[in-house]
């Protein structure tokens, strides 16, 4: 199963692409020329995280995870958490979920 997410060209190198997954917030971004998809939820309290350079960075308690891997960095979030991450793939100009 896929489903569309965006249009590859509206996630410009370096900034988030905010998005509904089915009424879930999500975020596209993408770096080094590669897109990650995660729901944008942190995993300590469930705030909204931000791309800040290299982080996503949550902007109710200051959690950080890496924006490559979705690896926590810092507390409050528990330190071997990750962010729930979307698999995607990239074909014809257009992000698609695609469904394992």
């Amino acid at each position: 199963m896929e489903m569309p997410l965006a249009n590859e060209s509206e996630v410009l190198e370096g900034q988030q692409k905010d998005i509904n997954f089915a009424g879930r917030p999500a975020v596209l971004i993408r770096k080094d020329g590669k897109i990650h998809a995660y729901i944008n939820v942190c995993t300590h309290l469930g705030g909204p995280c931000k791309l800040e350079g290299d982080v996503l960075h949550c902007q109710w308690h200051n959690a950080k995870f890496d924006a490559k891997t979705g690896k926590a960095l810092n507390l409050p979030a528990p330190p071997d958490s990750k962010l729930i991450r979307l698999p995607i793939i990239v074909k014809e100009g257009k992000i698609f979920y695609k469904y394992p």
